[in-house]
């Protein structure tokens, strides 16, 4: 019985503009949290790559990079920014090293992280050629990497489950986006939020995916549970393959007794950038300016002394090799009782879904402990692999009608409509309709109304991202998130009032489009009935 192990890893990023003349804090914040998931997350992934293939080790991974992310990564200016980050991140580290001149053990830790910060600009600037897209998709083509398709934003698809052409228009314009940077088409299609209610996986199916991953919760809740539960794949009546998402993985990883809450792994939440004066962070930050991370964090989770320099790189780097070792064992033992509980199968399969951002935030170690993992899973008899590889026979899956559930709030995506962001619903609801109708009133209009068309399509699109409702319902770049939506739906409205009047301002139009610089190809015919 062959014992299969897949990792896929979920990174995400909303929309920032870079072009607004007056580009508030929260912006500068989250384009922060942007820049610290190059550093922490993306380059890092790519140096992995490298360094197992150097050794010899065919090692499989699944990769999420959504359209807004990808779309990001491509922006000329964006990657100008991110050097000038990482130029600012270099100044304040040297200020560091003078404040900390006396002290042997955080001059080291300050000189690493210095070091570390030239290595990211050179890597990024030279060797990558500020083409993050570019390297992933020769990774994926040496067929180490598997990039899963998903929609243009994050929407949570459950909630036009009535509104057809919305779920289309959002896979479609994913689909596009897709082979605009990767060069080929996916297989395997990510949901957001692992949101599912009957009927959309005949849209995922009717655009040529293989497969998609559902919460463990659509798979064990339906009247008939499958024969092998959730350790071997199903598919729908029309056959799209479904794996389940392990449900443990959050909490061995995150949880409050998870691998991450070791002591001797980094603070993630003290950071010299909101425990010194502002005039000791300059270039970072300046005289009234918004305070946010600057990746100097000289502690570690069990800290006794509140001031004193207490973590060290090379104990946790052990304790990640630690970790992944109790990994592999418990993971060895727990597919082999899985082995013995299923049925007429060859294989059993756990899939691990990692979102990026709360690894990155939580646990700074997490690469060490994943390629420590890669490393030594033969040693347990593991098989790491792709979902594609082990989904072959999908025809001869059985068949099963998924329960509705989700991957967020209490497996419901309630979160996602509650007392605090539920406002939104009734807006872009409204916009979404609207939007279907003005594709069917313009079926073939060129010029000024297929820009505003266009236009008006897009902002629908980055309204439609749960990821903003969801920001606004935990009180976390919530102000980021109700400004975003805002700029949004008020956008569509008065492309929705133009055409209606048929009048539009030019200039307002081509500043908007410069301002919202994304899909240039975009055609707002995608929201149009299918026949």
């Amino acid at each position: 019985m062959v014992k299969n192990l897949t990792f896929i890893i979920k990174l995400y990023q909303d929309f920032i503009r870079t072009n607004d003349e007056n580009t508030p804090e929260c912006d500068k914040l989250k384009l922060n949290s942007f820049f610290e998931s190059i550093s922490d997350s993306m380059i890092p992934l790519l140096q992995m790559f490298e360094r197992l293939s150097e050794k010899g080790i065919a090692f499989r991974l699944g990769l999420v990079l959504p359209p807004l992310l990808c779309s990001m990564l491509e922006n000329e200016k964006i990657q100008s920014m991110y050097i000038e980050f990482l130029d600012k991140r270099i100044a304040l580290g040297k200020k560091e090293l003078n404040r900390y001149k006396d002290n042997t053990e955080a001059s080291e830790l300050i000189r690493v992280t210095v070091e570390r910060n030239k290595e990211l600009k050179k890597l990024f600037s030279e060797d990558y050629e500020k083409n993050l897209i570019k390297q992933f998709a020769m990774w994926q083509k040496k067929g180490f990497i598997e990039i899963l398709g998903t929609c243009a934003t994050d929407i949570f698809m459950p909630y036009y489950a009535d509104l057809p052409e919305a779920l289309s228009a959002q896979v479609e314009m994913g689909l596009q986006s897709y082979k605009k940077s990767f060069g080929e088409l996916p297989e395997g299609f990510f949901l957001p939020e692992f949101g599912y209610t009957p009927g959309i996986e005949k849209i995922i199916r009717a655009y040529g995916y293989t497969y998609t991953i559902l919460s463990s919760r659509s798979i064990l809740l339906v009247d008939n549970p499958p024969t092998n539960g959730i350790f071997y794949p199903v598919r729908t009546e029309n056959s799209l393959g479904i794996f389940t998402a392990d449900p443990l993985i959050n909490d061995t990883l995150f949880g409050e007794d998870g691998y991450s809450s070791n002591s001797v792994y980094r603070n993630e939440n003290r950071d010299i950038g909101f425990e010194l004066e502002l005039k000791k962070l300059t270039p970072i930050m300046e005289e009234k300016s918004a305070r946010c991370s600057t990746g100097y964090k000289y502690w570690k989770k069990d800290f006794k002394d509140e001031f004193a320099v207490s973590y060290n790189f090379e104990d946790a780097k052990e304790q990640a090799k630690e970790d992944a070792q109790d990994f592999i064992e418990k993971t060895a033992e727990y597919l082999s009782k899985a082995a013995e509980n299923v049925k007429d199968v060859d294989y059993v399969t756990s899939v691990c879904c990692i979102n990026e951002n709360q690894s990155r935030k939580q646990w700074s170690e997490f690469l060490i402990w994943l390629e420590n993992v890669i490393t030594d899973a033969n040693e347990k008899d593991i098989n790491i692999t792709l979902c594609k590889e082990v989904i072959s026979k999908q025809f001869t899956l059985e068949k099963i009608t998924p329960y509705y559930s989700a991957g967020s709030g209490g497996g419901y995506g309630e979160n996602l409509l509650s007392s605090r962001n539920c406002w939104m619903m009734r807006y872009v609801r409204k916009a979404t309709e609207r939007m279907i109708d003005l594709a069917e009133r313009f079926p073939s209009d060129t010029g000024l109304k297929t820009r505003l068309l266009n236009i008006g399509a897009l902002e629908l699109l980055l309204a439609q991202s749960g990821s903003l409702a969801k920001m606004i319902d935990e009180g976390i770049d919530s102000e980021y998130a109700d400004r975003r939506f805002r700029l949004s739906i008020n956008a569509f409205t008065v492309v929705f009032d133009a055409l209606g009047s048929n009048t539009v301002s030019t200039e307002w139009l081509t500043k908007l489009e410069l301002m919202d610089n994304l899909f240039p190809w975009i055609n707002y015919k995608i929201f149009s009935v299918k026949k």
